[in-house]
């Protein structure tokens, strides 16, 4: 899923249990969970994480001396850009990317997260499964289409094809495995 940072905004979300497939745009952070609280494994399109030693992300903060960055944020930049967490709308999306995967885990739902423009800039995920999933003239927005790379990625994650960034106490971002097929 790629959610928006608020309310209101447009929200990607790409759902695929067994041969039953969805794409489909939320405006909520309720509408989202609603969405996905049945399935077994959530990719995001959002950090889930603070940096350690954090506690927020606000500059006024004692703990902001610990800096902008995840590790998994920092290893990321091998594979292209990637914004600081301090940054003001990723301040909003990070805060909301942590919520959302503590309501979802507390629903059993495992919640990865993971970088859509990375992910499909080394395996070419969206246009793979587009044709798989015979969807090729289906029109989709921008956030559902990272939607779309993400529920691959985590169709790889299942699959145990996939590279991890970061350090596991920190936080996480998932990729696709060198090589990996859909």
């Amino acid at each position: 899923m790629d959610p928006a940072a608020a309310d209101g905004r447009e929200s990607g979300v790409f759902i695929l249990e067994g041969d039953r497939h969805e794409i489909l745009s939320a405006f909520s952070l309720q509408e989202i969970i609603d969405e996905v609280k049945s399935v077994e494994v959530v990719a995001v399109d959002a950090p889930i994480s603070l940096p350690a030693g954090r506690c927020c992300l606000e500059a006024d903060c004692s703990c902001s001396r610990h800096g902008h960055f995840r590790r998994a944020d920092l290893e990321l930049r091998r594979y292209g850009s990637v914004l600081p967490l301090t940054w003001r709308g990723m301040r909003e999306l990070t805060m909301r990317g942590i919520s959302m995967a503590g309501k979802l885990g507390s629903m059993g739902v495992e919640v990865i997260e993971t970088h859509p423009r990375t992910a499909d800039s080394m395996a070419g995920l969206s246009g793979r499964l587009i044709r798989k999933l015979g969807i090729e003239n289906v029109k989709m927005t921008v956030h559902q289409r990272d939607a779309l790379i993400a529920g691959a990625v985590a169709i790889l994650y299942c699959r145990g094809e996939f590279i991890e960034l970061g350090d596991p106490q920190e936080g996480k971002i998932i990729l696709p495995a060198p090589g990996a097929e859909l």
